[in-house]
Order: C-alpha cells, then structure tokens, then sequence
C-alpha cells in the first residue's frame, strides 16, 4: 500500500463529497452563479463543513507530497505541497478575510494545475496526456475566471473546471498501481 496516495485519494474524496453536501445544505446555493468558496463564508451555515474539508484536503495534501518526494520528484513535491499550502489557506482564511483567502485560492488554483501536468509527465503512460489535458483545462479555465470573463456556466461552473479536473486527477493518480516504467 502506498500511503502518500492513499492520502491524495481521500484528501480529494472526502472535499468533493463535502462540496456536495454543502452545496445541498446551503439554501440558494447555484454552484454555476455561487463561488465554491461560499460554501466557506462565516456567514454560511456550511461554513465549518466546507472550511474543515478544505483544510484537511490540504494537510493530506502536504503529506501525500512528502510521502510520494521520491515518486514525483523534487519539482512534483514541491508543487502539490505549494498547492496543499494554498488550500490549507483557504479552510483557515474564509472567502471574509479578502486577500488572503483570494491569495490562497489563487495558489491552489495555479499550483494544483501545474503540478498535475508535472505528475503526468512523471508518471508516464496514460498519465503523461491526461495530465497534460487535465492541467491546460484547469490553467484555461483559472485564465477566465481570475478575470471574471463571462461565460454560459457562470463563475461557480468555470471555478468547478479548474478545482474539478485536478481533483479527479487526483484521485486517478492515488488509485494507480506502481509507478509506470
């Protein structure tokens, strides 16, 4: 059994299913027109749901990368530890505090994409394209959303293309079997 997997696959896990809960909890919620970190805001009442998921997707996060150094490489480590550091932000500083929750967001956002295009291609096989495909689609979507561009799904749905795909890549690459030759 590989630990630091294992925790990348329940960090992920255990924020979706939170995300969707909360999303069903929330009253109003519309995840196309609502950020995902509303779900967060001290005013939500799925504030502590949403915030504690988000943190400890990001503390097993930060051990899935010191766990899986050897495997991912100096720069693959340090790119999904930047990542968890960015979501550790999030659960702590909730969408209220401004800055730092938009700093973190961001970090998350950018650094999750480029590490699992890195994570990819150090995998090799069918992970070196979908990890490439997974990382542009979220990075593309992360350069629509940080302008607030308008498209059909709305700011939630554009969010949900960059968290989503890296996530699910995520959770693929935790459940693989021994690294590919």
């Amino acid at each position: 059994m590989n630990w630091g997997r294992l925790l990348l696959v329940i960090g992920s896990l255990q924020f979706i299913i939170a995300m969707h809960v909360a999303e069903q909890l929330y009253p109003g919620y519309n995840p196309l027109h609502n950020y995902i970190s509303d779900l967060g805001a001290l005013r939500a009442p799925t504030s502590t749901l949403f915030n504690t998921s988000v943190l400890l997707l990001g503390l097993l996060g930060l051990a899935a990368a010191y766990l899986l150094r050897a495997e991912l490489g100096r720069l693959g480590a340090a790119l999904l530890a930047v990542a968890a550091v960015g979501a550790v932000g999030v659960g702590i500083f909730p969408e209220d505090y401004g800055a730092p929750h938009g700093i973190s967001a961001l970090v998350t956002f950018l650094f999750g994409g480029i590490a699992v295009i890195i994570m990819g291609a150090r995998r090799g096989g069918v992970y070196k394209p979908l990890g490439i495909a997974v990382g542009v689609t979220a990075l593309a979507a992360l350069a629509l959303f940080v302008p607030r561009i308008q498209t059909p799904l709305g700011i939630g749905g554009v969010e949900r293309l960059i968290a989503y795909p890296i996530l699910i890549f995520f959770i693929l690459y935790g459940l693989s079997g021994k690294k590919a030759g």
